[in-house]
């Protein structure tokens, strides 16, 4: 039935799709945060949902309905590319007889075209609104169903995201989440209707319960950055500490044992076996990088049983600790950083740190900008806090998980840019004389 449901629901989109190109490129966005084929059980479950809306949001701008002239010339464009350049020369040049490296290549690569893809469309306050509710329809559905099924089961639910994708680990999911609150919480600063703003509190809080009874510890500490820069820094503190208090009583209430031993161990890292076999995957990510300074070894190759091998007593940044030879399988490298050394090299590592820097320093650009345009602009403030929450959510968590081609944060670093386009506009007319 919901298979139904759907397919007519996209057949009445499509006119307003192909009518309006912006529309296309939000649909396009919406279905790859939402992934609505892992719901499906009938015709659809294979149905090419996102590539058709991905396929016409490019050919519409091939045929001229969005003028080239249109598109807003930035720095984090630049840096994609140069991105995307370095993954591709990587993918060539990886180590052979790695499954994962056409995988996650091809993740990084879709990622970043829909991300190269937003100036064309993404210009005015509304733009910027629409994104976010791209997010929030789109990564937030996952944590309300899954914060409504811990309810339900008095939190023995297993989370679990789309099937196939990188979201499907509850780890992945847990952290990824966590980047959602912010958006959540800006939405529900702004949204008009009363009923609205009430959605939105009821999604914010159902995610945190969502992420705090999945039991990951990468999940916990994101979240905890998101409640801890609330309450210290926003303007509503008596609904971040409300909503904070909310949490902990809930996750309390409904958060089975196993769930709270696991996050108790986060003090206790160096007696986790888990944690030893991260570190070790770190290290061997480290030797890979030393071993291929500038292209890295190739997606996810720590993953690989004979790369591991290799490598396992090879010189590396971590050799000081004088761990024993793994005897165990290869492991992910369950952190961001050590996974695009590892893959991409030193030069790959320093410039995905850059963008991520560079999307934090255009938050201070933002907030030098508002304070000379007053207070019609305080909404881009709170806009450009709330991004920047968002990747500090994502810098925290993905320390201890292999998210590093996630789709959202390169969404969300654009997002940043654009903001500080559009402030940089209003502030320009204003040093002019012009309304902004």
């Amino acid at each position: 039935m919901r298979d139904a449901v759907f397919a007519l629901m996209v057949l009445c989109v499509l006119p307003l799709a192909i009518m309006r190109p912006f529309n296309a490129y939000l649909l396009w966005g919406w279905t790859g945060l939402l992934v609505p084929t892992a719901y499906f059980y009938g015709f659809m479950t294979n149905a090419r949902i996102n590539l058709t809306f991905a396929v016409l949001t490019l050919g519409l701008i091939l045929l001229g309905k969005v003028r080239w002239h249109d598109y807003q010339p930035n720095r984090v464009t630049w840096l994609y590319l140069l991105w995307a350049l370095l993954a591709t020369l990587s993918f060539l040049f990886g180590y052979g007889n790695n499954p994962n490296n056409a995988q996650y290549y091809e993740i990084l690569i879709k990622g970043l075209l829909f991300a190269l893809v937003m100036p064309f469309f993404v210009r005015e306050r509304v733009h910027l609104h629409a994104m976010f509710l791209v997010i929030a329809l789109g990564l937030g559905i996952h944590g309300v169903l899954n914060g409504l099924k811990s309810v339900a089961s008095a939190g023995a639910h297993n989370m679990l995201g789309p099937a196939g994708t990188m979201l499907a680990d509850r780890n992945h999911l847990s952290t990824t989440l966590a980047l959602a609150l912010p958006i959540l919480f800006y939405l529900q600063t702004y949204a008009a209707n009363r009923f609205l703003r009430l959605a939105y509190l009821g999604s914010f809080c159902l995610v945190v319960l969502a992420i705090l009874s999945g039991g990951s510890r990468a999940g916990f500490i994101a979240v905890s950055v998101v409640g801890l820069w609330l309450v210290l820094t926003t303007r509503r503190k008596g609904l971040a500490l409300t909503l904070v208090v909310a949490a902990v009583v809930g996750f309390m209430a409904f958060a089975p044992e196993d769930v709270t031993s696991r996050l108790s161990t986060i003090k206790e890292a160096d007696e986790d076996s888990s944690f030893m076999g991260r570190v070790m995957a770190w290290k061997i990510s480290s030797a890979i990088a030393l071993a291929n300074p500038v292209f890295g070894g190739g997606f996810h190759a720590v993953q690989v049983q004979s790369i591991w091998d290799t490598f396992k007593t090879a010189p590396s940044l971590l050799g000081f600790l004088n761990l024993p030879v793994p005897d165990y399988a290869a492991k992910a490298a369950h952190s961001i950083y050590f996974e695009v050394l590892g893959d991409l090299g030193f030069v790959g590592l320093g410039l995905f740190l850059f963008m991520m820097l560079r999307a934090l320093w255009s938050r201070f650009t933002i907030k030098r900008m508002v304070a000379q345009l007053g207070p019609a602009f305080q909404w881009a403030r709170d806009m450009g806090d709330m991004l920047m929450l968002s990747v500090l959510a994502y810098l925290v968590g993905g320390a201890s998980v292999s998210l590093a081609y996630l789709e959202v944060i390169y969404m969300i670093v654009m997002l940043m840019e654009l903001l500080r386009l559009h402030v940089s506009r209003a502030h320009a007319a204003a040093r002019l004389g012009r309304k902004p």
